[in-house]
């Protein structure tokens, strides 16, 4: 889906707009006083994750009613259904969110149209119940968050990101919507005759606010954590996703040696290269390249060494076969390229001067 709608006015429509906008997604609105509404929601739903491509300037203020037309979901706030719908339509009856909807992941579904609704909400990071969800989940998804932090928006997001390791409510939600953002971006999986770009492109983000300390630029813990998105990136490039993991198996890393270059600021660009060192029967030895997005300026390399781990026996074994097969294309490809400088360094003091 890549255009939706939202027809009227006040802040359940604004937080509507701002949720589709984080998401990626074209929105056209009927009630021009939405853009200021939106842009001060924006900060927020910036600091819950933005997807691929999201952006503020993606929305836009209809003409007229046949500009309603061509979206591919009409989400009606208020009033009646435009007679120029043509795609799925939620009301809020069918397809209600707990407000603020652009924080809150609780959307509750219901209808002839119920399972389109839940699948579509699903795949921008909301968490749909139907009617025979228990109360209990609801609370926790919804109204338990707002009550909790008084609907700050800092608060909302610091308990949903404190909750997301419990793999519970609205944590198992952060989780999920952490999942759709990066799946959003991701490149199709390697399959068997694709050619291998030398070095892969695989992960592009903005700097995110929690990314950011107190002299203002992105810290040093964060370089890793994007390094880390970087490596998701390429797991899911060969095949290692959701599914291969629910199966018992995994990469884990054992060593990381970064070397910090220089400094980005919040909501800047950067992009990361990744080059395969090499493989073996149970372990990748690769490299990832983080640039500037505009610039192309070097930030900073992440050099690592991961091994395959059956995560029931707890204990490193064989890459699987399919991903094994594309570990072994990529590092064909990659052979060719010259090792970076960073690679295999050590730390240590020079020698004093005699």
């Amino acid at each position: 889906m890549q255009q939706v709608a939202v027809t009227g006015g006040g802040s359940r429509a604004a937080e509507w707009a701002a949720r589709f906008l984080a998401s990626g997604l074209d929105v056209v609105v009927d009630d021009s006083t939405l853009r200021d509404a939106v842009a001060a929601l924006w900060p927020a739903a910036q600091r819950l994750g933005l997807f691929p491509g999201a952006a503020l300037e993606r929305l836009r203020v209809a003409a007229g009613p046949a500009d309603l037309a061509d979206a591919e979901l009409v989400q009606v706030v208020a009033g009646s259904v435009p007679a120029q719908a043509r795609g799925l339509v939620a009301t809020e009856s069918t397809g209600r969110g707990c407000s603020p909807i652009h924080l809150v992941p609780l959307v509750e579904v219901a209808g002839p149209c119920a399972a389109q609704l839940a699948e579509f909400y699903s795949s921008i990071g909301m968490a749909p119940v139907g009617i025979d969800a228990r109360e209990h989940d609801r609370w926790q998804l919804g109204e338990g968050l707002t009550q909790l932090t008084d609907g700050d928006p800092d608060a909302l997001i610091a308990v949903m990101r404190s909750l997301r390791a419990t793999g519970k409510g609205a944590g198992a939600a952060m989780a999920h919507h952490e999942a759709m953002r990066f799946a959003a971006g991701a490149a199709p999986p390697w399959q068997a005759g694709d050619a291998v770009a030398a070095p892969l492109a695989l992960y592009r983000t903005p700097v995110e606010p929690e990314w950011v300390d107190y002299n203002g630029h992105m810290t040093e813990a964060a370089y890793l954590t994007a390094a880390g998105w970087a490596s998701d990136a390429l797991f899911r490039y060969i095949g290692d996703d959701e599914a291969y993991r629910a199966g018992g198996h995994s990469f884990y890393t054992v060593e990381t040696h970064i070397h910090y270059l220089l400094e980005v600021d919040v909501h800047e660009p950067i992009t990361f290269l990744t080059q395969v060192l090499g493989v073996d029967a149970k372990r990748v030895h690769l490299i990832h390249s983080m640039h500037h997005g505009n610039s192309g300026a070097l930030l900073c390399t992440a050099e690592q060494m991961l091994v395959h781990v059956d995560m029931r026996a707890g204990r490193s074994v064989a890459i699987l076969p399919q991903v094994a097969e594309a570990l072994a294309a990529i590092a064909l490809a990659h052979e060719h390229l010259p090792t970076p400088s960073q690679v295999g360094s050590v730390m240590r003091l020079p020698p004093p001067r005699i």
